[in-house]
């Protein structure tokens, strides 16, 4: 991934696109989807180390993490 890209708190660390965080995008982090949706550690483990506390996942990698676990 692109470091400029990587280093911007609205792109997903792991796909590289917008994560949709509204508490980066400077809304009330109550307002953010992840309030309503676990994310899995297994997950966040994926995420590359410079990358950490600096960016948040999106939705879709969520989900998407979600849905292969529940076919294995």
């Amino acid at each position: 991934m692109d470091t400029q890209v990587s280093n911007n708190p609205l792109i997903c660390p792991l796909c590289g696109e917008a994560n949709h965080c509204a508490y980066a995008a400077g809304k009330p982090a109550k307002e953010c989807w992840c309030m309503n949706l676990s994310i899995p550690k297994q997950l966040l483990a994926q995420i590359p180390d410079e990358q950490r506390m600096k960016s948040c996942v999106c939705e879709a990698c969520v989900r998407a993490f979600l849905t292969e676990k529940e076919r294995q």
